[in-house]
């Protein structure tokens, strides 16, 4: 941790956190705000009798501006839809294969192949069993701010289980912000706060840490060119193994399936 004077009279530390640049991942970056802070940030100004006690959205919204801030710029930008982790409204049936010699499911895990592919593209970090990887970030956020978020979330999950003042303002927020393929619920939008919080509030591992910072470069010091290649050695594609399932975990909690799928996608 680094502390920074940010502020007169005031020491903001600073914290090295690992951040996956994964559109999936990134998907419920942005919709953390686009979804849930900034309406009730508007409802602050609006409807301020109706926000729930405890919670200030106006320094949630800029705890979370400044942790976007943090990130390397071509991660700042809302992402579009993610292919296979959004939440549908019905199942969607896999289109049939153009090649008739192709099954239904080649055809499907071909496509989740292409997409992962297509992600891991550039990133320049390479497994030892010569497959690219998703890119992983090294950032330093402060730690105040995701303290406030993570105050905030804890809030706002305790009022939607107690139906306390406030709950009835998240449901129709919900109600208002639909996802593209479906009805969203106030729950769900605390679910994409939660997945923030739970990946970036937790320091990690420092010996992950120690073994990956070296293949990593600080926003600051990243230039327009595609990363240099580097090719992970054993420990190194262990830790960061270790990483993915645990963003796996934090995406899509208590459903093994799809979490191994998600981190496969790594």
């Amino acid at each position: 941790m680094t502390p920074v004077d940010d502020t007169p009279g005031t020491v903001d530390v600073r914290c090295e956190r690992l951040v996956p640049g994964d559109p999936a991942w990134l998907w419920h970056f942005h919709r953390a705000q686009t979804m849930l802070l900034t309406p009730l940030a508007s409802a602050a100004e609006e409807q301020p009798a109706q926000l729930p006690d405890g919670v200030d959205p106006v320094a949630a919204l800029a705890a979370w501006e400044a942790v976007r801030a943090t990130l390397p710029e071509a991660l700042r930008t809302h992402v579009a839809e993610p292919v296979g982790f959004a939440e549908p409204a019905e199942p969607a049936e896999p289109a049939e294969p153009a090649d008739p010699a192709e099954s239904v499911v080649d055809h499907v895990c071909r496509q989740a192949a292409e997409e992962r592919d297509r992600v891991a593209r550039g990133s320049g970090l390479w497994g030892p069993d010569g497959r690219e990887h998703i890119p992983v970030h090294l950032v330093e956020i402060a730690e105040r701010d995701l303290d406030t978020l993570a105050a905030v979330l804890d809030r706002l999950t305790q009022v939607l289980k107690g139906r306390l003042q406030g709950a009835a303002l998240l449901d129709r927020i919900a109600e208002l912000h639909p996802y593209p393929l479906g009805p969203s619920t106030a729950l769900s939008l605390c679910g994409n706060l939660r997945i923030l919080v739970d990946t970036l509030r937790p320091e990690p591992a420092p010996e992950d840490l120690a073994l990956l910072r070296p293949l990593l470069v600080p926003p600051a010091r990243t230039d327009a060119a595609e990363p240099a290649s580097r090719t992970l050695t054993t420990e190194q594609e262990a830790a960061y193994r270790r990483f993915a399932y645990r963003v796996a975990d934090i995406v899509c909690p208590g459903d093994i399936r799809e979490s191994a799928a998600f981190a496969w996608r790594y």
